[in-house]
């Protein structure tokens, strides 16, 4: 880092909690690799080796191994996916976020001085985090706001998969309608209330491909110090690696969701966040109701039950989609609602319009941000001063 800090270049460091949430800072990388003469970009991964980057395809993409990222005082830019991370005190420490938050209605003040700058996804995490300041308001009172969009949703929205060619690497059968299960990893939630169960139901449907993804928290390795807190215990890549071989099932492990997004007719989640990029594309999503999760789970974790349930700002789009209360009526719910998918398409797109800024460009202008931030060109962007 010395070495480029004296050759003019400023540093970019990216901090990550685990290699899935390499997904949400890709697109802003991409893009500032096309600037390699002005910044250099630096990988810091909590939960990987140094290789990381060439694991991913990015063997340019410089990886750090220490524990230390606050004490990097070379540092320019900071960007954190997770609210805790801590980023050198004189760089400009900016958040992205690894989704739309929702289900955490109570921030820390101590998380919130940390942070300098908030790229937002759009208009829906602007409400949110505005009454989030309203808690916090001299927590928050620094923190500049600017209208990034969501990077990882560029490819989806821009239409660069292929949906054939996905099914068929799924060894799925193009010509059925398909049906995606994707739970959080939360105890309370799906996975844990209902088990594979649920995923048998849904494969004694008839005439449809159902994909199974879970988020990478819920595939925690065994030997990981987080595997009890995100799996409880179960080795979830073990128990679902039979259902590949069923004709109509596919479980994929890949990080990514979105080509699976894009691909699939309806979704079956709990009160995942992806349900909001789902609805991205205007496509119905199912919302299996799970009283532990709001009852006991969020109590324990000190939030607003009622809030992450109801509050549009908080509840994952659950009030844009049809809520499940019982689950033997799954079944034929999925069924009416891949028939009749119009019905709830328009409530999906009312809640699009408030998702996202910059559509299909949140890699690039979230790119063209940080490069104005590091020249001071930033003000027009700002929503506050």
């Amino acid at each position: 880092m010395t070495r480029e800090k004296a050759a003019g270049h400023s540093i970019i460091l990216f901090h990550i909690f685990s290699p899935g949430q390499f997904q949400f800072i890709a697109g802003i990388h991409s893009h500032l690799c096309l600037k390699r003469q002005q910044v250099i970009c630096y990988l810091y991964c909590e939960q990987a080796s140094s290789t990381l980057g060439g694991d991913l395809g990015f063997d340019d993409l410089h990886c750090l191994s220490t524990m230390k990222t606050e004490e990097l005082d070379e540092v320019n830019i900071f960007i954190q996916t997770e609210i805790y991370a801590r980023g050198p005190q004189e760089a400009i420490r900016i958040f992205v976020g690894h989704g739309q938050p929702n289900k955490v209605t109570n921030w820390s003040s101590e998380n919130l001085r940390a942070v300098d700058a908030y790229f937002l996804y759009g208009p829906l995490e602007l409400e949110m985090f505005t009454e989030i300041r309203s808690h916090y308001p001299t927590d928050c009172d620094h923190i500049q706001i600017y209208e990034a969009g969501y990077p990882k949703l560029d490819d989806q929205i821009n239409g660069r998969y292929n949906r054939e060619q996905i099914l068929e690497e799924l060894k799925l059968d193009p010509s059925l309608k398909t049906v995606i299960y994707a739970p959080a990893w939360d105890p309370g939630g799906a996975l844990s209330t209902f088990g594979t169960d649920l995923i048998d139901m849904l494969k004694q449907i008839p005439d449809i491909n159902v994909i199974v993804k879970l988020r990478p928290a819920s595939m925690e390795a065994p030997e990981s110090d987080y595997f009890s807190f995100y799996t409880g215990g179960v080795n979830w890549k073990e128990e679902l690696q039979h259902y590949n071989s069923h004709a109509r099932v596919s479980f994929v492990e890949d990080h990514l969701i979105n080509p699976l997004l894009f691909v699939s007719d309806l979704m079956v989640t709990d009160f995942s966040g992806v349900a909001l990029e789902f609805m991205t594309l205007k496509r119905p999503v199912l919302f299996l109701d799970c009283p532990e999760f709001y009852e006991k789970t969020l109590v324990e974790w000190q939030q607003d039950p009622e809030k992450a349930k109801n509050d549009d700002r908080f509840n994952g789009g659950r009030n844009y989609g049809q809520v499940v209360y019982d689950i033997g009526n799954l079944a034929s719910t999925v069924v009416h609602h891949i028939r009749n998918p119009e019905e709830l398409s328009a409530k999906s797109q009312d809640m699009a319009q408030r998702f996202l800024y910059n559509p299909g460009k949140g890699g690039e202008v979230s790119a063209a941000l940080i490069l104005e931030i590091l020249t001071s060109k930033i003000t027009h962007h700002r929503i506050n001063e």
